[in-house]
């Protein structure tokens, strides 16, 4: 029975059970417990590509959002000895072929080539691949080898009748604790929710609800997108370095005209990456600090003139570009840019927060409200 679902598709997609007419049978750490493990691990094994859908907590630790994602995985075979995983959410889609990562931008159409470990958003996925990947039945096998809480529950789905395992266990040196719900008669895993237990109590860190196994991928989807830029590794790092230099010069030494040269420097080098249009309008703020306004609009222009497809960054410069226009007295302008920064900004920055709180308080300034 174990090998019944080895050459089909399989779709799984937990709701929620309710706690009523459920039946539990506690199971202890004994050989029926062992058999259920090995027989999962086994038979995820034997499986070709898998698909997760969930939910995820996404940002900084201390705000973070959530997020919708999906996880694609081929597993190694005879003729692939590589990993190929695919991560994808509204903000970011990360790319693993083996041991090299990808993280791309669909807002700003770039891609930068990563080591998975340096990846700090990606770590939990990018060790699981290496793992061969999340869910292929390592992570199982070591869990149960080293938690020392491991619990097994049998339970009835009321909505289904099917019976499952409900496992649940924590993990010290990583202070994650995790649940997986596996079908019993394919031994394969329905559901899995990971907690931090230092952080976000009560909320799972990752919350994969579908799980669908052996669904036909295409090649495709494994790399990075037609429409973006793969960037130089060694230009990416030398155009950063550069640009942190005249970070320096501008917030920290408060010399401008030494931080312009810097910033345009970055511009003419790198014109064609993102750090090109963050470099550009720096170099507006830098006028705007030495009283040179006319060089500041001049240089804002430019920006979203060849910058207006990015998301990210550009919002700011419309801001820039319409307080400067403000400055001088030109409204009109100034309206305009400000409602261009609202559009540029929709579903990238919070509404609450600059630059799309600055730009409606100047637009119902600009109206007399």
């Amino acid at each position: 029975m174990e090998n019944h679902h080895e050459n089909q598709k399989i779709q799984i997609n937990r709701r929620g059970t309710p706690h009523r007419n459920i039946f539990l049978l506690m199971l202890g750490q004994n050989r029926r417990h062992r058999w259920s493990v090995e027989k999962t691990i086994a038979a995820i094994k034997k499986l070709n590509t898998l698909h997760i859908k969930g939910n995820a907590l996404w940002g900084p630790d201390s705000n973070p959002t959530p997020v919708t994602f999906d996880l694609w995985v081929r597993f190694p075979n005879k003729d692939s000895e590589q990993v190929k995983l695919r991560f994808e959410c509204e903000k970011i889609i990360f790319i693993v072929q083996g041991t090299t990562a990808y993280e791309c931008w669909p807002n700003e159409k770039v891609a930068r080539i990563k080591q998975g470990p340096g990846i700090r958003e990606f770590k939990f996925w990018y060790k699981a691949a290496e793992m061969s990947p999340w869910m292929t039945g390592k992570i199982l096998e070591t869990l149960s080898l080293f938690s020392d809480d491991w619990k097994q529950v049998e339970q009835q789905d009321p909505n289904t009748t099917k019976k499952q395992i409900v496992i649940t266990c924590s993990f010290g040196p990583s202070n994650n604790s995790y649940s997986f719900t596996v079908d019993a008669q394919s031994k394969l895993v329905e559901s899995a929710k990971m907690w931090d237990n230092l952080k976000l109590e009560g909320k799972p860190v990752v919350n994969a609800h579908t799980i669908i196994y052996n669904e036909d991928i295409p090649d495709s989807l494994f790399e990075v997108p037609a429409d973006m830029k793969i960037l130089n590794r060694v230009d990416d790092e030398e155009s950063r370095a550069l640009f942190d230099k005249g970070e320096q010069l501008f917030h920290k030494e408060k010399k401008y005209a030494e931080a312009i040269e810097l910033y345009q420097q970055v511009y003419d080098k790198y014109s064609e990456m993102n750090i090109g249009e963050e470099a550009l309008m720096m170099v507006g703020l830098c006028h705007r600090r030495l009283g040179q306004h006319d060089k500041e609009i001049e240089a804002y222009e430019k920006t979203v003139k060849e910058y207006s497809h990015l998301k990210g960054w550009i919002e700011a410069t419309w801001f820039y570009l319409g307080r400067a226009y403000m400055d001088q007295g030109q409204n009109d302008k100034a309206l305009k840019a400000f409602e261009e920064c609202l559009k540029a900004g929709e579903e990238v920055r919070k509404p609450d927060q600059f630059p799309l709180k600055d730009a409606r308080e100047y637009i119902a300034k600009i109206k007399g409200k």
